[in-house]
């Protein structure tokens, strides 16, 4: 039996055993609020239809990792794609690529994360100071293709608070992970009075080659690719690498300096910052006793990024007539990546974007309405050249106007919104080009049932388009280790979806959360392996069917000891995905059941936690597509905080992962055959406020 089943069914039953409803000392534990500003009215997570997780604070230190993927891939309905460390993005509920929007700050990243899993995503997750998950469908405010959710990641980097009197403060923080052989550096600044305020931050980190619990490869690999030998002739004792993750080193660094001009009624700021990487894209040798290795087609692979971003933010919320607050954002973006292949370059991905969104926002009518309302556009301008440019030089450019309203009756609040976007690619090369207009509504309701449960229920029509890559592709994809085929005759998906939540909490701190929802796609668009095979590489191919995806979610939060400045609690969660298409057919890369128990331990300004998940064995297969065998996580963290000179405030952390050593490997990676995720590690930080 597996050893983290055994240790979690432990825990679960030390918990049952000494289980009581209410705290020993029946203290009532205070629900803090927290606003979700990726929101039409920025509102708390309580009076909103959509299921959300923020992260910030203490907690958000505790989890930060080495990409944003990594960073969330154990949040509720999170899970994350693995390109070793340094590339990792975010899957929601199944849904990945451009269905989940990464957002810094409210407004897009404009990378090319979304075109490959193998592209990183260019917003660090270490100068977060909050970030905010939206699941389900959010394409009213942010675009058609949000329809997997949002995840939005606040550094504030053009300073807008002007409520408080002068600023002065910074934080420097220093991080260091065994597995990854991680030295990580960040610090920050803020300054101002009066009507300036004034940002400036940097960060360096480098890892090594990622250390792993066995072989690089998976057993099935390692059979496969001794059957290939002996079908051939050669039959080798083959030695597969072992205890290291080749090539997934890295080396980033960045910075940004930033500044804003206002008082408590309205700003306008700009920033400008600096996301510079350089990083390997794991595909392990395989070596012979003759010394020699016999390379796979992506081995050595290398990507060098740049990205430079320039941000305005505009804010009155003083009044303008009859709106109560005017907001503008606006972004350019310049961004660059080079592939390598030693020192060679072998494709150059080249990346001018714009994006602008302007809202209006109506406070409470006497009919008592209250929304917003506003325009956004886009204009991308792509280009990619060599031997890995599988996706041709395009020109993207989209225009959406979008209104959200909400009104409560009583205990009852409904919520309407609706969205028009228009899109049009224009390829180089392509006889074909793409135009097309994609709608979306959607409607909800939250229910206060009573002062101790709520309900919440979110039904939302969106279409979304197909992307450049879907529509163009036509080429081997090196670092993906596939050759893509994209089909020009792709039409818009258009998804259905219901998400309905019931919440319980006492005063006592005992709270719960389960949610259920569907989504039922028309020409779902997807990229599957088929059975043939160019230059030695598999061959994917997009293609639309009709498809239905469903789940649950439940977490559960159990307070055992309250009292003075002592908690004790105990935290229960599990998600589960099915993704199929209407033929019953499963969709490749969703991920398995997960369920796991949490203790956590606070008194003062002392915090311990133990955390134990099982994965599930992914067996619901697409054709073509190898099972995942299942795995389980066994983590812990302490964190202690104190005050130095009687101002500055210090946070040590230490975190061990994967504390039983097993082999672990994520059914959403394209790589999974060949890079598991890091073994047994020891991640040591230190950050000072002042």
């Amino acid at each position: 039996m597996n050893k983290s089943f055994v240790c979690l069914a432990g825990m679960a039953a030390a918990v049952t055993a000494g289980f009581s409803p209410l705290p020993v000392q029946g203290q009532e534990i205070p629900v803090e609020e927290v606003i979700v500003t990726s929101t039409p009215l920025r509102e708390s997570m309580r009076d909103i239809a959509q299921p959300a997780t923020v992260l910030g604070g203490d907690e958000l230190r505790r989890v930060v990792a080495t990409s944003i993927g990594e960073t969330l891939a154990s949040q509720l309905g999170v899970n994350a794609t693995y390109f070793g460390p340094s590339a990792s993005r975010p899957v929601i509920r199944g849904l990945g690529g451009d269905r989940v929007l990464m957002l810094e700050d409210g407004v897009a990243a404009l990378d090319v994360s979304s075109l490959s899993q193998d592209h990183a995503v260019s917003i660090e997750s270490v100068l977060a100071e909050q970030i905010e998950i939206l699941k389900g469908p959010a394409t009213l405010l942010f675009g058609s293709g949000a329809v997997g959710g949002v995840v939005n990641v606040l550094d504030g980097r053009i300073p807008g608070d002007f409520a408080a009197g002068p600023v002065t403060g910074g934080a420097l923080e220093i991080r260091g992970d065994s597995a990854l052989k991680e030295r990580s550096v960040v610090g920050r600044l803020e300054s101002g009075s009066g009507p300036l305020r004034m940002h400036l931050d940097g960060f360096h980190r480098e890892t090594g080659d990622v250390g792993i619990p066995g072989f690089a490869f998976s057993s099935a690999e390692r059979a496969a690719h001794e059957m290939q030998e002996e079908e051939g002739g050669e039959v080798h004792d083959d030695e597969f690498v072992r205890g290291r993750l080749e090539n997934s080193d890295s080396r980033t660094r960045g910075g940004a300096a930033g500044f804003s001009l206002g008082d408590a009624d309205g700003f306008v700021g700009l920033s400008w910052s600096r996301f510079d990487t350089n990083y390997g894209v794991p595909a392990p040798h395989e070596h012979h006793e003759d010394g020699e290795a016999e390379e796979d087609a992506t081995a050595g692979v290398r990507i060098d990024m740049l990205q430079d971003r320039y941000d305005l933010k505009a804010e009155r919320t003083a009044g303008i007539g009859p709106f109560s607050a005017v907001r503008l954002r606006a972004t350019y973006n310049d961004y660059e990546h080079r592939e390598l292949a030693g020192t060679e370059v072998d494709t150059l991905f080249d990346q001018h974007a714009l994006e602008t969104r302007l809202t209006f926002e109506h406070a409470r009518q006497r009919q008592g309405w209250h929304g917003v309302f506003g325009a956004q556009y886009l204009d991308v301008d792509f280009r990619v050249a060599g031997e890995e440019a599988f996706v041709p030089p395009s020109i993207t450019r989209t225009l959406g106007i979008f209104l959200f309203e909400k009104r409560p009756f009583g205990n009852f609040t409904v919520e309407l919104g609706a969205r028009a976007e228009r899109q049009k690619i224009s390829p180089q090369g392509a006889g074909s080009r793409y135009g097309a207009t994609a709608y979306g509504l959607s409607a909800g309701g939250l229910w206060a049932l009573t002062d101790e449960y709520s309900l919440a229920l979110s039904l939302t029509r969106t279409q979304r388009h197909p992307q450049a890559a879907e529509l163009y592709a036509d080429g081997p994809h090196l670092a993906a280790g596939q050759h893509e085929i994209g089909v020009t005759s792709l039409d818009r998906e258009t998804a259905h979806t219901a998400d309905l939540t019931l919440h319980g909490h006492t005063g006592a701190g005992l709270h719960w959360t389960l949610g259920a929802f569907y989504n039922d796609f028309s020409d779902y668009i997807f990229s599957a392996p088929t059975a043939a095979q160019m230059d030695g590489l598999p061959v994917f191919q997009y293609g639309q069917g009709d498809a239905r995806f469903h789940g649950l979610e439940a977490e559960m939060v159990v307070p055992l000891f309250v009292a003075a400045d002592r908690l004790f609690e105990v935290r229960f969660a599990t998600d589960f995905v099915r993704a199929r298409l209407r033929d019953g057919t499963d969709l490749p890369r969703i991920p398995p059941l997960r369920f796991g128990a949490e203790l956590h331990y606070e008194q003062g300004r002392l915090y311990l936690g133990l955390r134990a998940f099982v994965h599930q064995a992914q067996d619901h297969l697409a054709a073509n597509e190898r099972r995942t065998a299942g795995y389980s996580l066994l983590d812990a963290d302490a964190s202690y905080r104190f005050l130095v000179g009687g101002r500055a405030s210090v946070l040590a952390f230490l975190r061990a992962g994967n504390i039983l050593d097993e082999e672990a490997r994520r059914h959403t990676s394209p790589l999974k055959e060949v890079a598991p995720l890091p073994g047994r590690s020891i991640l040591a930080g230190v950050r000072m406020e002042f």
